[in-house]
């Protein structure tokens, strides 16, 4: 898994288990969840991938629903630490931006590298311009299909005898 994503989800469940004082029911409703989000965060290629695919995942009101619960239901640590928001703001942009120029990077090396395919029909294409070789390669192209028709034909006859 992209340490990004391990990043992020490790922040998610520290928000939680730093803050309040959690019961032992309710803790292992925080490591379903997080086990569950580890889950979509493996299947993921970078954090702003997993960022966007939580987003639009049931587990993202899952973890909502398990935050509000904690904190209505449990007891607030007396040192509880201030989440640093713009620390996790600074991550998760910065996740994004990555997986944004990772995915651009892949996008303009398809468009620059040549396939296999694009290289053959290139050479076809030149081979057919130049004329003599151009001449000779309908000839073969004309012989093959001449001779495809024959073993058609020459089945069927072999068969109604």
């Amino acid at each position: 898994m992209d340490e990004y994503i391990k990043q992020s989800i490790e922040r998610r469940k520290n928000a939680i288990g730093a803050t309040y004082e959690v019961s032992a029911e309710m803790q292992k409703k925080i490591d379903a969840l997080f086990g569950e989000i580890e889950k979509l965060g493996a299947k993921c290629k970078d954090v702003g991938d997993f960022e966007a695919q939580l987003a639009a995942s049931p587990l993202n009101q899952k973890y909502l629903d398990l935050f509000t619960e904690v904190a209505t239901n449990s007891q607030a640590k007396a040192t509880a630490p201030k989440i640093d928001k713009s620390g996790i703001a600074k991550m998760v942009a910065g996740g994004t931006a990555l997986g944004v120029a990772e995915s651009a990077l892949d996008q303009a090396i398809n468009n620059v590298v040549p396939t296999r395919a694009a290289v053959s029909q290139e050479v076809t294409d030149a081979v057919r311009k130049t004329p003599v070789l151009g001449d000779v390669m309908d000839v073969v192209e004309k012989a093959g299909y001449v001779a495809h028709l024959g073993k058609l034909f020459g089945r069927k006859r072999e068969k109604g005898q």
